[in-house]
Formats: structure tokens, sequence, C-alpha cells
């Protein structure tokens, strides 16, 4: 086989990734360590895309695959594809990648089917729920790993359990870092609360973008009733999923009406810390904003199975999640009454994860300097 270039190839293709990528990919360049970003194009638009490298200060991908469209098996297949080619031109000593998206789950076949040695960050959250995609692409990169970065020790535990003991590290989160690091940023920059004429601690902050939650009529009337209840005042930055749902079912322009919700595109990661840090309370089917809401000392409700059960134990989070649907007249009544005072715990390490995740990838013998 042809000598590898040795240079750590990272794929990444949704904005959750990118917020995970941005401490990594400072401390490979702060210590010169090369780096070879391969943007899958899964987010592709501005506001779910480039603002997140602009305001991360993120190197440009080197190659972006443009794969933004069609269903999970088409997506998927396609990007396997595309990434295969890549890394037979490339060589890379390691493939890297983040999270549970199509990205990770393509990245991780590609790389496992050329033997080359695959990193997984965010490694072992489960929500034991076989039927949410999010969970098989977790399971298969982490099966596929060589490294496996946890975020906290319940996920070391659940690899535990799954006889995955190699390889695992209990670094703390990359997002925890990323918080830490641009949350000063944000309050500097971000001008979003003025924009909206929303006061700190009157609203709630909504995100709402899983398959359960936007693909079926059902589900939409929950949220339009949620809408329509609510007792505080909701900012809602739409994802792209949910606005064409909303569209597509007749909902969008009824709940752009309504005198207590206010409907925003997709906002970028600065503007996103400073409406978290200021909400009085976070409703949302992202996992990535539960941990948010956590750091930064908020009450959360969230919309679907959490990957967190340590910070529902710890009393910063509920789950109005049912096995119908979102349950609308508890969130309701946790939005008017939910607001812990309990100490929050050291779940997720001390910020210092990317360090603790480039040392092992140098221990390794998978990165060069530049």
């Amino acid at each position: 086989m042809p000598q590898r270039e040795h240079q750590l190839l990272t794929v990444v293709g949704n904005r959750p990734q990118f917020i995970k990528m941005g401490p990594i990919s400072a401390e490979l360049r702060r210590r010169r360590f090369r780096e070879f970003i391969v943007h899958t194009g899964q987010h592709f638009d501005d506001n779910m895309s480039r603002v997140f490298f602009k305001e991360l200060e993120l190197p440009a991908p080197d190659v972006n695959l443009e794969i933004s469209t069609g269903g999970h098996g088409d997506m998927t297949g396609r990007m396997l594809i595309r990434l295969e080619q890549v890394l037979l031109e490339k060589k890379p000593p390691c493939v890297l990648t983040y999270g549970d998206t199509n990205s990770t789950l393509a990245a991780a076949l590609a790389a496992v089917k050329l033997h080359i040695p695959f990193a997984h960050v965010e490694s072992g959250p489960r929500i034991y729920d076989m039927t949410s995609p999010e969970e098989i692409n977790r399971l298969v990169a982490d099966h596929a790993s060589s490294l496996r970065f946890c975020p906290d020790e319940l996920s070391v535990a659940n690899l535990a359990k799954e006889n995955i003991t190699a390889g695992v590290h209990f670094t703390g989160d990359v997002m925890y870092d990323a918080f830490l690091k641009y949350g000063e940023v944000a309050r500097k920059k971000s001008a979003i609360l003025d924009q909206l004429g929303v006061r700190k601690g009157e609203f709630a902050l909504l995100t709402v973008h899983r398959p359960n939650n936007t693909d079926s009529p059902e589900a939409l009337k929950r949220l339009m009733h949620l809408f329509e209840a609510t007792p505080i005042k909701i900012v809602f930055p739409v994802h792209p999923r949910t606005e064409n749902a909303l569209k597509r079912n007749g909902l969008w322009e009824s709940a752009g009406k309504l005198p207590r919700l206010t409907l925003i595109p997709a906002v970028g990661y600065l503007d996103s810390l400073q409406l978290t840090n200021h909400a009085a309370i976070v409703l949302t089917d992202s996992g990535g904003l539960q941990k948010e809401a956590f750091f930064a000392g908020k009450p959360c409700v969230t919309l679907y199975i959490t990957p967190w059960p340590e910070i529902e134990r710890a009393g910063w989070q509920v789950t109005a999640w049912r096995p119908d649907g979102i349950d609308v007249n508890f969130t309701l009544a946790r939005m008017a009454d939910y607001r812990p005072t309990a100490s929050r715990p050291n779940l997720f390490g001390d910020g210092r994860a990317a360090a603790r995740i480039v040392d092992a990838m140098e221990k390794a013998g998978w990165l060069a300097s530049a």
C-alpha cells in the first residue's frame, strides 16, 4: 500500500460538529499539527454552516462534498462513496469525526472499510431507542473506532456495557471548552437581544428539529398548542426542517401571527450562546443545547429522549417526551414553575477536553507537525 500522508483527516457536516471541532482544531493549530478538513455539506446554508466557521475562526474546509439533500440512505450512501475517494487519495493516518449524524456514520464506514484508524469525539452517549437514526449512527461509530473520546463518565460506563473498554478516554466535553471560550465573545459581540426586543430572563428559548417532532401532522399540532398556550414569550430559531414542515402543513403563517411567539431564522453560535445565557428556560430536542443550558445554569425541558440523564438526576432538566410525543400540558406547567436552585455538579470536565483529545492522538502517532 502506498505511504500515507501523515495528516489527520477530519469529517464534519452539521452545526453541532462545527462547534465540537472548534476547540480541537484550535488546539491542533496551536501545536502546529496538520489537519485536512472535509465538509460533507449536510448543513450548507449561511446560518447553518458558514457563520460557524467564521465565528469559531475555523479554517475553511479543504473539501466540500456538497451533499445536502435526500433521505438518510441516499445521503449516507453518497457521502460514503465520496469519502472513500478522498481517503484513497489522501491516505491519512487517522479519520476523526464527531457526534451522531449521517456524516459521522459515513466517515466511520469509509474509514473502517479501508482499514484506516477512526477516532470518535462524543463517544458513548445512549438513548436506547433503536428507532432513532442517531442512535444507530452512534453505535456504529463507537464500535468502529480505535479511539473513543467520552464527554462524561456515564458514556464510559455505557461503552463498558457493550464490552468496549480499549481506546476509551474520558476527556470531558469539547462543547464545554467552546462554551467557556466563546461565552465572553458572545456577550461582547452579539446584539440578538436588542434586535429581538426581548428582556433578559423574560423569555423561553425553543429549538425543535428532530423528525419525531416535525414529520407528522400530530406532532406539529402539539407544537402549535404549545405556541398558542405559552405562559411566557418564546424565541424560536427555526431549523430549516421545521420551517419546511410547518409550511408544508399550512401552519407557518398562523404561527408567525401568534403574539407570544417570535420566529427567527437559525442563528449562529454567538447569538445562540447569548440567547441561552439570558433565557428564563430552555425547551429543546437538541442534545447539544441541553448541555449548553446546563453549562449556563438554565432549567431545560427536553422535548425528546435525552442522552444526558445525569443532568436530569442533578435537577436541572425534566423530560416532556412521552411515547406518543411531547406532553404539552406538562411543558406549559414547567415553563411557569420550573426554576431549579440545586448546585450543578461537574459532569462534563474542566474545559480542557480538546487538549486531552490531541494528547491521545499524538500518543497514538496520528499527528505530525506542519
